[in-house]
């Protein structure tokens, strides 16, 4: 599949093959290039007004949040390097 970053009608589709991954990486193609913010927004919104798009990026955003929690906890779980303790 070929991704138009200028083009709504093209995001909405390469989103749909992937929400869960591809949802972060529209928000972060968003900010690193801002020529392209216009038309990722414009799908966005596209994406969240359309009845059966809805439900699929509500369970996207869960899941993301699932796995921002999921690292945070893995975070928490690592103890800091203490070089002392190296051999």
């Amino acid at each position: 599949m070929i991704l138009n970053l200028n083009d709504p009608n093209s995001i909405v589709a390469w989103w749909k093959v992937l929400p869960e991954r591809h949802g972060p990486q529209l928000r972060a193609f968003a900010h690193l290039r801002p020529q392209f913010a216009f038309a990722i927004r414009a799908a966005v919104r596209a994406i969240k007004s359309d009845p059966k798009l809805r439900p699929l990026y509500e369970r996207s955003v869960l899941a993301e949040r699932a796995e921002q929690n999921r690292r945070d906890v893995v975070a928490e779980t690592i103890e800091p390097f203490d070089p002392r303790l190296a051999a």
